[in-house]
């Protein structure tokens, strides 16, 4: 019984073996790739009539030894005609014929793999793992997109797999990324910049208000460039409330390659003014650094003053916090207790204002709120007003923002006058100084300093090239360019 189990221990470690050795070969032998004849795969490859057989293997033998292959798989004389044409105007039988010149231009394709489309060109699978690699520690393999193209530069010799000798690629209009084979037989990857010139241009025209976007689209305006301006310009102004045609004037970089090609870069916009009913309205994206945001011609910060147009507003003329919303230790208890809302500095007396129109819901003495007003604004939102002195509206009257619903005070439980504020979200209380209406900031100090000389810099450009705005036509205009 001992004997038996040795023999069996020993058979199972022959069989290990045996699987180890077939898959280092299957592993690091160069891959058989069959001919798919797709379009793409044959329009690759030359023209001058050099595409081998499919029975042309890695041992090619005698062309009596071909034929006799090529008529056993043959069933019908048409094929027979086909592969025996194919079969003339192939090269000699040690051409490699999955790699067809030297250096190869090929595009990304749904599913494919750096790894994939080496392999499929017939490269050792250890370089092609060595190469990919390199290029992984400069690049994220999974940022390649469908339609990149790739150069694939290789060497091709008799009898033997293509050796890779690199490849390239540009994941962006402004670097690329060269792949090359060391002397060592190992790969390095770097990444070069590439130059890129920029120039400014200026567009001006009309458009109409009723569809501006459809306007601009007419007169030719680039769909990036109108987009962009659109989205800053209607920060400022309702360009759908203008009563006739609005002039308008952008100006925005181009990107050319050393040769004066333009290339596919997105338009970068520098300045978006309107005249809209007679007034004039600009904005511009001023960059500082490595961050850019639009600002108006005031130096009011645009995102800014997109947060003060919020649904609520001051319900007291100033905003002087004294408890913030959330957990806080009771001022007369003095235990540890969730605060529902904010309490705002207010002496007795003082108006309190509906943060926004609505309906009111409860307009009477409520507990340890005292007097108390509960306002609905919409389907989800409420704000509630407590410790009020006294109430001037009534439970089911219909309101609007700003109007005084009643007075500070220091009614029901409190140790002082001032004004308790709630906002309810689907019944529950949020912080409301999300909901509260912000003044817009402005910049100021050195970064106001470097805007207005940015803005200066623009304005003359633009009045140096003065044009009338009248025309209805799209007027593009080169202002300067940049190196």
């Amino acid at each position: 019984m001992i004997i038996r189990r040795s023999h069996f221990v020993s058979i199972c470690l022959l069989a290990l073996a045996a699987s180890i050795v077939l898959t280092e070969y299957v592993m690091y032998s160069p891959p058989i790739i069959q001919d798919s004849g797709d379009d793409d795969l044959l329009d690759s490859l030359p023209s001058e009539g050099n595409i081998p057989s499919d029975q042309d293997g890695d041992n090619p033998s005698e062309n009596s030894d071909n034929e006799q292959e090529s008529e056993s798989q043959t069933d019908s004389a048409e094929n027979e005609q086909t592969d025996s044409a194919i079969i003339e105007k192939s090269e000699p039988s040690n051409q490699v014929p999955f790699f067809p010149s030297n250096e190869h231009k090929i595009k990304i394709n749904k599913g494919d793999t750096i790894t994939s489309i080496l392999e499929n060109l017939g490269f050792d699978r250890t370089e092609v793992y060595l190469a990919s690699k390199a290029l992984s520690k400069v690049f994220n393999l999974r940022n390649l997109k469908i339609g990149q193209e790739i150069i694939i530069r290789g060497e091709k010799n008799a009898g033997v797999s293509p050796q890779l000798k690199g490849l390239e690629i540009s994941p962006d209009v402004s670097f690329k990324i060269i792949v090359k084979k060391n002397n060592n037989g190992s790969f390095s990857a770097e990444r070069k910049d590439i130059p890129i010139k920029k120039v400014i241009r200026s567009v001006s025209g009309t458009m109409s208000p009723k569809n501006p976007a459809y306007s601009l689209k007419q007169c030719g305006i680039k769909t990036r460039v109108a987009l962009e301006a659109l989205r800053a310009l209607t920060q400022v102004v309702n360009l759908k409330a203008g009563r006739s045609l609005i002039d308008f004037e952008f100006v925005y970089y181009d990107f050319y390659d050393n040769e004066g090609n333009i290339i596919p870069k997105k338009p970068e916009l520098l300045y978006a003014m309107v005249l809209i009913d007679g007034n004039i309205k600009k904005v511009y994206n001023f960059k500082d650094g490595n961050h850019s945001e639009y600002i108006d011609s005031t130096g009011t910060i645009l995102k800014t003053l997109a947060k003060s147009k919020s649904l609520l507003s001051h319900p007291i003329d100033r905003m002087k916090i004294t408890s913030r919303f959330g957990m806080r230790r009771h001022p007369i208890s003095g235990k540890w207790r969730g605060h529902s809302g904010v309490d705002l500095s207010a002496s007795v007396g003082t108006p309190v204002r509906a943060a926004a129109n609505g309906t009111v819901q409860k307009a009477s003495y409520y507990s340890g709120y005292g007097r108390y007003v509960n306002i609905k604004h919409t389907a989800s939102i409420n704000t509630a007003y407590a410790h009020l002195s006294r109430i001037t509206v009534r439970s089911g009257q219909q309101i609007h923002q700003g109007q005084i619903i009643g007075y500070s005070g220091s009614s029901g439980s409190t140790t002082g006058a001032h004004l308790h504020y709630e906002v309810i979200r689907n019944g529950r209380y949020i912080n409301p100084l999300a909901f509260v209406k912000r003044e817009p900031q402005k910049l100021s100090g050195q970064r106001l300093a470097k805007f207005n000389r940015f803005k200066k810099e623009i304005n003359l450009q633009i009045v140096g090239l003065s044009h009338p705005l009248s025309t209805k036509k799209k007027t593009v205009r080169v202002l300067k360019k940049y190196s």
